[in-house]
């Protein structure tokens, strides 16, 4: 893909969030959340990337997921260069309310990624989700493993609603 479109596709993913956020928001209750991450991408190249996104709800048990990240690339010998990534995952929750100590969920979507030496282009992403208890602030923590040009892994922070995750 080349980087025009690459820019193009990344701002029509705006563009759709944009629009089912004002929707969504006017028909339910749970709130747009933050997310922070620390990944560990391993295709090669192999990349570690802290994260920043949100948590868009799209009903009681879908979370739609935008992240961009930024880190390290570590090819072979080379010095450290440079990378990073925009992820957006929609998340199925088996358990939405809180019910029980854990929350599992299992998701798909898109991953940019960019790495030095090498062209942004879009690729697959799939994922499971294991999310904790929440604290007193209102945060879960979260660790994730999934597939997305490469085996990825990664611990994240989440804030949320007391009766929601």
């Amino acid at each position: 893909m080349t980087g025009r479109r690459a820019r193009g596709a990344a701002l029509a993913a705006i563009a759709l969030l944009a629009a089912t956020s004002a929707s969504v928001r006017a028909q339910q209750s749970i709130p747009i959340a933050p997310e922070l991450r620390l990944d560990v991408l391993g295709a090669t190249p192999s990349s570690v990337q802290g994260g920043i996104g949100m948590e868009i709800p799209m009903g009681y048990y879908v979370r739609l997921g935008l992240l961009a990240g930024a880190g390290a690339t570590i090819d072979g010998d080379d010095a450290p260069r440079a990378a990073g990534r925009v992820d957006l995952l929609a998340r199925f929750l088996l358990d939405p309310f809180r019910q029980a100590r854990w929350g599992f969920s299992a998701g798909g979507g898109v991953s940019l990624r960019a790495d030095p030496g090498d062209r942004v282009r879009p690729r697959l992403l799939v994922a499971l989700d294991l999310e904790g208890r929440r604290s007193r602030g209102g945060v879960s923590p979260s660790l994730q493993v999934g597939l997305g040009g490469g085996v990825r892994g990664g611990v994240g922070l989440r804030w949320s609603g007391r009766n929601t995750r």
